[in-house]
Order: C-alpha cells, then sequence, then structure tokens
C-alpha cells in the first residue's frame, strides 16, 4: 500500500479505509511522532490506528495536562505535538494548554471529533 494512496490494493480495485486510519496516516506523513490525551468514544479508534502506523500515544491523566505535554514536544522538537480529546468537557479541559501554546507561538494540534455532526443525532 503506497503513502500517497490509501484506497488503493495490490489487484487495483478500492477498498473501504476508516477515517481514523486515515487521520492516523495524514499525522504520520507530517512527521507526528508522539501523541497525548485520554481515549473515549469516539477517539479510541483515532489512537489505536496512530499506534499501528508508528505514533507512540501516551494517555494521560486530564487533557489539560495532555496539551501541555503536547505543546512542549511541539516545543522542544520543532514538530507538531497532538493532543487528542473528546468533544464538549475534554475540549474545554484542553483550552489551557491551547492558550500556552499559542501564546509562546510552539507547533500543536488538537484534535477532538464532535460527538454528532449538524442534521444527525448523536
Amino acid at each position: 500500500m503506497s503513502e500517497s494512496n490509501l484506497a488503493e490494493r495490490s489487484d487495483g480495485r478500492e477498498r473501504l479505509v476508516s477515517g481514523a486510519k486515515v487521520v492516523a496516516q495524514a499525522l504520520k506523513t507530517q512527521d507526528v511522532n508522539y501523541m497525548f490525551g485520554i481515549v473515549g468514544i469516539p477517539v479510541t479508534e483515532i489512537a489505536l490506528a496512530a499506534q499501528e502506523v508508528g505514533i507512540r500515544y501516551i494517555g494521560m491523566r486530564n487533557e489539560q495536562a495532555a496539551c501541555y505535554a503536547a505543546s512542549a514536544v511541539g516545543y522542544l522538537t520543532g514538530r507538531p505535538g497532538v493532543c487528542l480529546v473528546v468533544s464538549g468537557p475534554g475540549l474545554i479541559h484542553a483550552l489551557g494548554g491551547m492558550a500556552n501554546a499559542n501564546m509562546n507561538c510552539w507547533l500543536k494540534l488538537v484534535d477532538y471529533i464532535a460527538s454528532s455532526l449538524p442534521g444527525q443525532v448523536a
């Protein structure tokens, strides 16, 4: 499977690829080595897919600590630090680390998955 085409198979036909695997591969392509966070529905699949492509997932006790850790990785390595949180309270708890990284111009990516999309029921 080539990195540029996630849906390519050896027989030339397309295959179904999960969104979690697409996200994980995109992060790996951006040279992400570490991901911090607290797994929960609906982000568990992203954490598992990230580990499958070689990104080290480090579980934290709260989202703010995860975001600070991702910010520190971005600062120390020059590569994006990734914080994976759930929507709602998870994202709110990550705001302190996001504000700190923003004020210091540190590389960081906070990823959250909404529990529902407009027009859909969670």
